[in-house]
């Protein structure tokens, strides 16, 4: 492998598969379009019949089904990250976990599928719906000749010591479903290699994503590491005057009330109240919305966003979908705080560990797939995540990686044999046992 991409797969099932899926996809209805829906490309003119209906019916479906299970993933990421501020990206996730199932088999590829569907249903998400999604926000243009608001890149990193073990196959399956590409990188080299890997995820998320991978995360027995990079910048389609805004009451979820910066503007917005929740759409331009979701004042959640963030699923986020989209913009004395923070890289191995994903993190791993001959042992050693919004008059930028680090088998370390606390000694005559000397040492700071 090279630092090239890889061709595309072109399996007969596979592109079937995804052509039904991409039909789906052109009518808008993974976003609710409801339009009727055209022939996929390649089927005959005129069999528009009942298997070709039903096709396009699953795949529909199952695009519908993976958007929830994102959801699904995205809020249970949420619920355990730390502080008052935190953002993910189930996209970026979803994509590295993609590329390790792409490169898996057996247990290890069906505890991650199921994070998308129970047995088939998340096969057919993993290998076809959610690269299909993908590859259509890949594929979205910006409006009015802009760049495109969403960017994604993948990248697989092989050391050289097992590139010519991975699988030809391999290689085509990530380039296909996820557009990734591979490029050989020496671990001996930690220090050089970690830099690189860093560096491109920093070009991949305007520079946001200094250190995905922070120190330690990699070593020279590092396999294989997988990334994943996403970028989302967009203006509002109505931007806020800068002069209006100004200082204003925001009560934190701690209950205090302090004043913060306020963007203002008197304009008509999407809302609805789906269960207490109040919920606004405000539109970027283009393709995007900023969906914002204060809980309930009061009641049993308190007005708290942990109480809010408890029962949410990708079920929900539907529904609120939905109801946006089915209620008229009123207009209204639209208040909102500036907000941002920077990425910060952390560990979500435990998270995906209380999601189901287990085995993939130990030495049962079967990821032959990836790595053929040297897959014996080998396993997915950890996996990072990171990730940053800014919302001002403007419009909004949002970053985020993920990466995945294979390693092989680990040696069992031998068990502890440390003198390490206060102790007596004897300087003793091997073959007689004559103590020649006995001390105690209580404190070997002191000389005395």
């Amino acid at each position: 492998m090279t630092d090239t991409r890889v061709p595309a797969a072109t399996g007969r099932r596979a592109g079937s598969a995804m052509r039904a899926v991409a039909a789906a996809l052109s009518l808008g209805l993974a976003a609710g379009a409801g339009a009727a829906a055209p022939a996929a490309p390649g089927a005959r003119a005129g069999a528009d019949g009942p298997v070709a209906s039903k096709a396009r019916a699953d795949a529909a479906a199952a695009l519908q089904a993976t958007t929830a299970a994102l959801g699904d993933l995205g809020a249970a990421l949420l619920r355990d990250a730390s502080g008052p501020n935190a953002v993910v990206s189930p996209l970026a996730v979803a994509t590295v976990l993609g590329l390790v199932q792409s490169g898996a088999t057996g247990a290890t590829e069906r505890e991650i599928e199921a994070l998308f569907g129970a047995g088939a249903a998340g096969t057919r998400a993993m290998r076809h719906a959610l690269p299909a999604l993908s590859a259509q926000l890949r594929a979205e243009t910006g409006s009015a000749g802009q760049p495109a608001a969403l960017k994604q890149a993948a990248r697989v990193w092989v050391d050289p010591t097992v590139a010519r073990a991975v699988p030809a196959s391999f290689q085509r399956r990530v380039a296909q479903r996820h557009g990734a590409d591979a490029m050989v990188i020496s671990f001996a080299e930690t220090e050089a290699t970690r830099t690189k890997i860093n560096q491109w995820t920093a070009e991949h998320t305007a520079g946001r994503v200094a250190e995905l991978l922070p120190a330690g995360s990699i070593g020279p027995s590092t396999q294989v590491t997988l990334t994943a990079a996403v970028h989302f910048r967009a203006a509002w389609a109505r931007p806020f005057d800068a002069g209006q805004t100004e200082p204003r009451p925001f009560q934190a979820s701690g209950g205090a009330s302090a004043p913060v910066p306020t963007l203002n503007d008197e304009r008509a917005v999407a809302q609805s109240v789906v269960e207490g929740t109040q919920l606004y759409a405000l539109p970027f331009a283009g393709a995007y919305d900023l969906v914002l979701a204060l809980p309930a004042a009061g009641g049993a959640a308190g007005g708290d966003v942990d109480g809010l963030l408890k029962g949410l699923t990708g079920g929900a986020l539907a529904q609120w979908r939905s109801a946006l989209s089915a209620a008229a913009p009123q207009r209204c004395a639209f208040a909102m705080p500036k907000f941002g923070f920077a990425p910060k890289a952390g560990s979500i191995k435990a998270s995906l560990e209380r999601l189901g994903v287990k085995t993939a993190f130990t030495e049962k791993a079967e990821l032959r797939p990836m790595l053929g001959r040297a897959a014996p042992g080998s396993h997915v050693d950890d996996v990072h995540h990171a990730a940053g919004i800014a919302i001002d008059e403007r419009g909004g930028e949002a970053v985020a990686a993920a990466a995945a680090t294979v390693k092989p088998k680990t040696l069992a370390s031998p068990p502890p044999c440390a003198v390490d606390r206060a102790f007596v000694f004897v300087v003793m005559h091997r073959a007689s046992g004559v103590p020649v000397f006995l001390g105690r040492v209580g404190d070997p700071a002191r000389s005395e």
